[in-house]
């Protein structure tokens, strides 16, 4: 049926709705369980630590696929495979955005432990163990007995360079 409405693009933003999204919290009933993803392993599988501790390969749902895109350090809501007698492998079902992770955060959903701001490789600036500080104190006495003695230094190679600079000239 022909469109009676409008142009070749008049349905192009249709998908879009704006009503309020609904809190899915996890079923123990049904083996779900939340995590982080540690890596993406392409082809819809991850690499989920789950907030029990223990590490699983996370494979994405198929209502999911090319809908949902899920990336390093995203927070998720997977469910562990019962069908398998080994507990390695799960299903990712939901992920979260920031303002639902907070809000599952304040309701006491996860444990205290985990660490949900995303990992930067580089090191925090409050960390002093590790960072390089100068000191612009007051110099002591073995620093200026050891600046003396790498000026005569410099003042010895300075005349012999000066002597240098004689012996070429009179040749």
């Amino acid at each position: 049926m022909p469109n009676a409405k409008g142009g070749k693009k008049f349905k192009r933003g249709k998908k879009q709705s704006f009503h309020e999204k609904k809190l899915i919290y996890k079923d123990p009933k049904e083996d779900q369980e939340y995590g982080k993803v540690t890596r993406v392993m392409g082809n819809g599988r991850f690499e989920v630590q789950g907030f029990d501790g223990k590490d699983r390969l996370g494979i994405l749902a198929g209502n999911m696929r090319k809908k949902v895109w899920v990336n390093k350090d995203d927070i998720i809501l997977f469910c562990k495979w019962d069908f398998t007698t080994d507990d390695n492998k799960c299903s990712i079902i939901h992920k979260y955005d920031q303002d639902e992770v907070k809000k599952l955060q304040r309701d006491g959903e996860f444990p205290i432990h985990i660490n949900l701001e995303s990992g930067s490789e580089f090191n925090e600036y409050n960390d002093s163990d590790n960072m390089i500080s100068f000191n612009y104190g007051p110099i002591s006495d073995e620093s200026e007995e050891d600046d003396e003695s790498e000026e005569d230094d410099k003042k010895d190679d300075e005349d012999d360079e000066d002597d240098e600079d004689i012996n070429l000239d009179d040749i």
